[in-house]
């Protein structure tokens, strides 16, 4: 089987999980003898850039500027030529697309070329998260021409991978015609693994996000009010502006970074408060690095941790609630070892990249074999349906 990986790709230094996909997949593939070729869309030029996401000051004024709309468009015919000239030096048995939002302009594409949707939340669950949510009375009406454009996607391509229950429940709902399984690239858990820890004076948290207030980085600053270097330290890895202060470090570090994974493996508690997710890596990495895990239950998030039993949940938004949570593991360490445990078995269990992706690739031989056979009734039930006019036209 050949396979093309085609990847928006990150979308600058807030949106960085993208390339993580790629990892997994190579992870994954090795050794199997499957062929993956990777590919992805080049960085966004100055003119589509302004005619993706420069305002109409009319249009914004009356609420009609429909700036999701105008970037998904631009966003999925970029992607369409792309895709284009990749199969054209590379053809594939099937091509696995992440995410569905490059794949809205491809109706033509996805009619002739077995396509394979790689997706974490639909358009409007990640219009409604808590970091980002319009509460302007036109809001929904904004996204609805994506939504309806998602929807034609998602029911033209031979399978869509959701990465959570969660991203698989809203997909099956905003497309019924779609054949939708919940399915998550996994992670290399060879590479993310638990370390031996340093002696330290005080436990230390760890934040990772590109987004600090969205992500809830304010939220666990406040949290952390009284304890911050002085019974606890706090290494926060993010490009945002964040002023360092005692027992705070802050790191600009991508997500590949060596020193990324160092910093997962020496946290004692791994803390993601965030108002805006649907599948965040860093808390797979966590798990995998058998790091407890706080994290807010937004999208996905507790579909990864499985309902709370490897990781504890806690409302976006709550510093109170995240300051508890995160006391009850920084004074019991037996629990923080515990939870830390089940992250790292729930990672082995469930999100071992090469586990996966032998599952992925077994569910595109299923797929394609079952959209071959479709072809061939229809093919068959169209020529017994021409045979059977063909004598009542010749006695006409």
């Amino acid at each position: 089987m050949r396979v093309l990986a085609f990847n928006e790709g990150n979308l600058g230094s807030h949106v960085m999980g993208q390339g993580q996909l790629e990892h997994a997949l190579r992870a994954g593939q090795a050794g199997t003898g499957i062929e993956v070729t990777f590919t992805t869309m080049a960085p966004m030029g100055r003119w589509a850039n302004a005619l993706a996401s420069r305002p109409v000051p009319l249009l914004r004024e009356r609420r009609l500027d429909l700036p999701q709309l105008r970037w998904h468009v631009v966003q999925s015919r970029r992607a369409e030529l792309a895709l284009r000239k990749a199969l054209s030096s590379t053809p594939a048995d099937v091509v696995l697309l992440h995410t569905q939002a490059v794949s809205l302009g491809m109706r033509r594409l996805m009619t002739n070329q077995p396509v394979a949707i790689s997706m974490d939340t639909t358009i409007a669950d990640w219009a409604a998260m808590p970091a980002w949510k319009e509460t302007h009375r036109l809001a929904p009406a904004a996204i609805r021409p994506s939504r309806a454009l998602e929807r034609r996607s998602l029911e033209r391509a031979s399978i869509v991978l959701a990465w959570t229950p969660w991203a698989q429940r809203a997909a099956a709902a905003e497309a019924p015609g779609a054949r939708v399984i919940s399915h998550h690239p996994g992670i290399d858990v060879a590479r993310y693994r638990p370390a031996p820890r340093e002696p330290r004076e005080r436990p230390r948290i760890l934040f990772v996000g590109g987004r600090f207030a969205e992500k809830g980085g304010a939220d666990l600053l406040k949290a952390l009010e009284g304890r911050l270097g002085d019974t606890v330290e706090l290494d926060v890895v993010t490009p945002a502006d964040v002023a360092e202060r005692p027992g705070l470090r802050v790191h600009r570090l991508g997500p590949s970074d060596e020193r990324l994974l160092r910093l997962h493996q020496q946290a004692d508690i791994f803390c993601l408060p965030s108002h805006g997710d649907a599948a965040p890596w860093a808390v797979l990495e966590a798990m995998a690095c058998g790091t407890a895990i706080i994290a807010s239950s937004v999208g996905g998030i507790p579909d990864l941790l499985g309902d709370g039993d490897a990781g504890l949940l806690v409302s976006p938004g709550q510093p109170r609630a995240i300051g508890e949570a995160l006391a009850s593991l920084i004074d019991d360490g037996a629990r923080r070892d515990a939870t830390a445990a089940a992250g790292r078995a729930r990672a082995e269990r469930h999100y071992d990249a090469r586990r996966q992706f032998a599952t992925m690739t077994s569910t595109f031989e299923t797929a394609l074999a079952d959209q071959l056979d479709t072809r061939r009734r229809t093919t068959t039930n169209s020529s017994r349906g021409s045979n059977a006019r063909s004598p009542m036209s010749k006695a006409g």
